[in-house]
């Protein structure tokens, strides 16, 4: 139940977090939906793709439906309440830190499933975690957020690593692990927001 939950909760985040984005770039109603769609979806399909599977969101087109509501009912009750793009790329990133707490543990727990090592589990985690994303910054032209410093993939590799780690070794319960994780992905994301967290980036121009 806990999973299910999970995922209803990483779709919706990541539909308003791709609504937003094309509220940024002043998009059309179906530029928004399919921003919110693609973010909500993406990272799966690219996980189930590479684990050789029917992607669950074309086998059962329940979250493609609930991202196209919830992308809908957020665009109606926003775009005229929110004002300046330093405001909207805030609330994005808010709503990409639940996703990605969200889908992290999901991918993890698909990883675990399939039998895979801890390496290849941190990879499902973190596709499914940031494959959404990833496509939406590059329909909209901008250098995902990946790329850009952030510890935005790290979490989810850490994380889908932690859940292997801890799913294996069986100190927890799965739904009590995911849970734990998943609060703790949170936070640590949120506390990166706030105080502007980053990877190393900021080298000297090389000249070439």
């Amino acid at each position: 139940m806990f999973f299910e939950i999970t995922n209803y909760i990483g779709v919706v985040a990541f539909a308003i977090s791709g609504m937003l984005k094309g509220l940024k770039y002043r998009l059309d109603i179906f530029g928004v939906i399919v921003l919110g769609v693609i973010t909500a979806v993406g990272g799966g399909i690219i996980r189930d793709m590479l684990l050789n599977k029917i992607p669950v969101s074309l086998l059962n087109e329940r979250d493609a439906y609930l991202a196209v509501v919830t992308a809908l009912i957020s665009y109606f009750f926003l775009h005229n309440k929110l004002e300046g793009s330093r405001r909207i790329s805030r609330l994005v990133m808010i709503s990409d830190a639940l996703g990605l707490a969200a889908f992290a543990i999901i991918g993890a727990e698909k990883g675990v499933n399939a039998n895979l090592g801890p390496f290849s589990t941190a990879v499902m985690a973190t596709l499914t975690g940031v494959g959404g994303g990833v496509i939406r910054d590059m329909l909209v032209s901008e250098i995902p957020f990946i790329l850009k410093e952030d510890l935005y993939a790290a979490l989810c590799a850490a994380g889908g690593f932690l859940y292997w780690f801890l799913a294996k070794e069986k100190i927890l319960e799965r739904e009590s692990l995911a849970y734990t994780i998943f609060l703790l992905l949170f936070a640590i994301r949120m506390v990166a927001i706030k105080y502007k967290l980053n990877l190393p980036g900021k080298f000297r121009e090389i000249k070439i």
